[in-house]
């Protein structure tokens, strides 16, 4: 199983450099972080999934809460064109 895992995660960071290699503009560095990706970031995501789906269970609601107005928006006029 750890060579299976082991294999997993290295075809994926090569298809990553592939992905990356397609991208003049980025930096290649960043592929590392798919390892961390795989590691940390994927465990706290299906700690969410199983959470939200136990919630749902449950019947308990859960929204997104209330969004607190402020009023800091300020409209634009547009300038009338000169022909």
């Amino acid at each position: 199983m750890l060579t299976s895992s082991a294999v997993f995660l290295i075809v994926d960071w090569i298809a990553s450099m592939v992905a990356f290699m397609l991208e003049p503009d980025e930096d290649k560095w960043l592929t590392w972080l798919i390892f961390l990706q795989r590691f940390a970031y994927r465990q706290v995501m299906y700690w969410v999934v199983v959470r939200s789906v136990f919630a749902a269970l449950r019947g308990r609601l859960v929204g997104w809460g209330k969004l607190e107005r402020k009023a800091t928006g300020e409209l634009e006029t547009a300038s009338p064109r000169t022909p």
